[in-house]
């Protein structure tokens, strides 16, 4: 059997070592040895990376006496030299290198040959993992093949153990063990310890503590905290006196009062002076107890307090974490909010965040959509989110099923571990697909696309095997700014992402502003319904110097590679009309200047609102293209807010309505013989996309993720029986008819 081969089995036994170690053993000793067994070495190591420090945490073939003794910095030695350069590092005859550093109680003298493998999770380094032998030897090819694919693999794993270490040697933690469950908005798993997120307020992160408790100095620094929090807000409460009535500005005061009550602070001086607990420890119990307290209150009045606590407590921490942020930043944590927008979504770190837990929200929301773009697991509307959890306490967040665990047992911790690694398993051998056209049994080909909203998004398409860019939404690079990007800046950010796209073409959705995306430059006002109200095209076409500039740069960037552009939210052809004017407007204007462009940029609509389904023989007639935005188009033809997780349920891509909207659709495109995709967030799930295949649509475009096991269930899937099953769909009248018809296919997707 062939090294490759067998790296397969070398991994299977490493998912094993996880699933079988015990409480008290340390499973990363038992990984060296199965990988120096497969690599057929005299030495394999793991370093994890720490504080910018490299650490030797487990080894097989180095003197165990070394074991967390061995540190060093990132730019020393060439272990370091993996972290610096992110990529192997292979040196015969190690010692003669510029770079080596010896290190005595390892025992390394003897071994000549080195190679070292950076374990890469997130666009984070984690660790290093080295192999070394005795004789000198030159690495192949396909052994380092063998060893970056086994370092891909562990390094989600070895993030995950750190945790499980960290929770091991934390004696003080809490004992309060929970599960909470919501709705899976974004797929994975993420392990991590929990941080909150307010409005306004910069996250903050708490990991667990190892330094003693000295009551007098934690009591000082506590009442220190206090205080400078309680001056904050009389500045906030002075700021709103002036602009809003005394109703707005008695918030603070309120808030400040709570600050100096008597009870309160007797019962933090109790958790310091009598059970030994940290300022920080003391505030997130003291006060996560209050609002737990509050949440069994019926009355309405003391529910409304909880955001006021939950408030109170982050002001409170941060004063505490003051200087403490930059070293918490090191840490991996899983979010925790009442509810996100996207303006709060597109500021957060990816790489600092392994998933995401609000108590408002569902699958369909612009922050589950980012979440999913950006690869973070996601439960959101978890009731008691906020009031259960708190601060610093370690989660995993199962973004399949929609569960949350606070302070999960060991053997649990475990078994999301080996599932972790299943998953990431199977996504390996979906990636083999990458090269591979959607093309169905019978030959019928389907072109599979992605949702993306960043520029660096875009790099990655290829290597999930994504054929353009179905759906790019601009409005993600409006929502930071405090003023509108002038037409110079947009072209820049276009042409960026042109020149990633590298010859994919690219479909940029023009500014969908408004709704759950405000846009701060825009100064919108509060509506009762926003999401029926002021946004998308209405608000553009209001203000047309918006759209022409928008126009004009994206009609530049045209010039240097394929593109579409896609109109959002069109209601009427009147809409569709006064956009192409505008449209015709900015090119005329590049023209008189001179500036290239290319004159026949496709122009296509979004069918997302009811009535331009009704209209589409119509509309057909105005447009290039069409793609069905299905998670607009089910809010409005089924009443459902899809942000609100109340009434989650109702919100059905198999209701009858949704099929015959679709189909109706997709026939008017092929009887014009223009093309129709479907962009919402159903594309993605393989047993709706065969379903959208059935009925006629020729492009699905979801999340770069899901493109892989997409291609797979295209590919084993007959086009004539796809049509044959939505032709049966189409003559159900309920979704229980429409499920039942699509049984055994939904059979077939799950076994993919």
């Amino acid at each position: 059997m062939s090294l490759k081969a067998d790296s397969l089995k070398t991994l299977s036994n490493i998912a094993q070592i996880l699933q079988k170690s015990q409480p008290s053993e340390n499973p990363l000793a038992h990984i060296v040895t199965t990988v120096r067994q497969q690599m057929q070495v005299d030495v394999c190591s793991l370093y994890l990376h720490q504080d910018k420090m490299l650490i030797l945490v487990a080894s097989d073939g180095l003197d165990l006496n070394s074991i967390g003794h061995v540190r060093m910095n990132v730019n020393e030695g060439l272990t370091g030299l993996a972290v610096e350069k992110l990529q192997p590092i292979i040196v015969n005859e190690a010692h003669l290198h510029p770079r080596f550093k010896y290190f005595p109680e390892t025992g390394e003298e003897k071994f000549n040959s080195f190679a070292a493998v950076p374990l890469i999770n997130r666009d984070q380094v984690v660790g290093v993992l080295t192999i070394q032998t005795e004789a000198s030897r030159e690495f192949n090819a396909d052994e380092i093949e063998v060893l970056k694919l086994i370092a891909f693999q562990l390094s989600g794993v070895i993030q995950n153990l750190v945790a499980l270490e960290v929770l091991q040697q934390e004696d003080k933690r809490r004992s309060y063990h929970s599960q909470l469950s919501g709705i899976p908005t974004a797929p994975g798993f993420g392990i991590g310890p929990a941080f909150f997120l307010r409005p306004g307020i910069q996250p903050v992160i708490l990991g667990p503590s190892h330094e003693e408790i000295k009551p007098k100095e934690e009591w000082k620094k506590l009442k220190s905290a206090i205080q400078k929090a309680s001056e904050d807000l009389e500045k906030l409460e002075k700021k709103l006196r002036k602009t809003f009535s005394k109703n707005e500005s008695d918030i603070f005061y309120s808030h400040r009062m709570i600050l100096s009550d008597a009870s309160f602070l007797k019962r933090l001086k109790n958790e310091i002076e009598k059970k030994k607990k940290g300022a920080i420890a003391s505030v997130s119990h003291v006060l996560g107890e209050y609002i737990r307290d509050f949440s069994q209150i019926e009355d309405p009045h003391f529910r409304e307090r909880i955001a006021d606590l939950e408030d109170l407590r982050q002001r409170i921490l941060e004063q505490l974490l003051g200087k403490m942020k930059k070293d918490q930043n090191t840490w991996a944590g899983i979010l925790i909010a009442e509810s996100l927008v996207p303006s709060d979504t597109v500021q957060l770190d990816p790489e600092r965040i392994s998933g995401i837990v609000t108590s408002r929200g569902g699958l369909t929301s612009h922050a589950a959509i980012l979440a999913r773009s950006l690869g973070i697991p996601a439960v959101m509307g978890v009731p008691g989110a906020s009031s259960e959890i708190e601060p610093g306490d370690l989660l995993i967040v199962d973004g399949n099923k929609g569960l949350v665990y606070i302070n999960p047992e060991k053997n649990v911790l475990l078994e999301y571990e080996k599932i972790q690694e299943k998953f990431a398993d199977h996504m390996v051998h979906l990636q083999k697909l990458a090269g591979e056209k959607a093309v169905t049994l019978d030959g019928h080909p389907i072109s599979l696309q992605a949702n993306v909203g960043r520029p660096s998004d875009v790099k990655s398409l290829r290597y999930v095997g994504a054929e353009s860019v179905g759906l790019y939404r601009t409005e993600f690079a409006f929502i930071s700014k405090r003023n509108l990007p002038g037409e110079e800046e947009q072209f820049q950010l276009y042409k960026q992402i042109m020149e990633e796209a590298d010859g994919l073409s690219i479909t940029f959705r023009i500014l969908d502003a408004g709704g759950d995306k405000p846009i701060a430059s825009l100064n919108l006002a509060n509506e009762p319904n926003p999401v029926l109200g002021y946004r998308s095209i209405r608000l553009s076409l209001s203000k047309p110097e918006i759209l022409e500039v928008q126009f004009k740069a994206l009609l530049r960037a045209s010039a240097l590679g394929s593109m579409r552009i896609m109109v959002p939210m069109i209601s009427s052809i009147e809409e569709m009309v006064a956009v192409k004017e505008i449209f015709e407007e900015a090119k005329k204007e590049l023209e008189s200047k001179g500036i290239p462009f290319n004159e026949k940029v496709p122009l296509g609509i979004m069918i997302e609102v009811p009535s331009a389904v009704t209209l589409s023989h119509f509309l057909v007639h105005h447009a290039d293209f069409f793609s069905i935005g299905t998670n607009d188009l089910i809010q409005y033809t089924l009443a459902v807010d899809r942000n609100n997780e109340k009434v989650a349920s109702f919100f059905e891509p198999f209701h009858p309505a949704i099929i015959s909207a679709v189909w109706k659709v997709a026939q008017v495109g092929l009887q014009h013989n223009k093309p129709v995709g479907v962009c919402g967030e159903i594309a993605g799930d393989p047993l709706m996309g065969c379903l959208m295949i059935g009925l006629g649509v020729t492009q699905l475009s979801m999340i770069a993720a899901n493109i892989p096991l997409m291609k797979k269930v295209i590919r084993e899937s007959s086009y004539e029986e796809l049509k044959e099953i939505a032709n049966k769909a189409l003559k159900a009248a309920t979704t229980e008819e429409i499920m039942k018809i699509l049984a055994p296919l939904k059979q077939r997707v799950e076994e993919s």
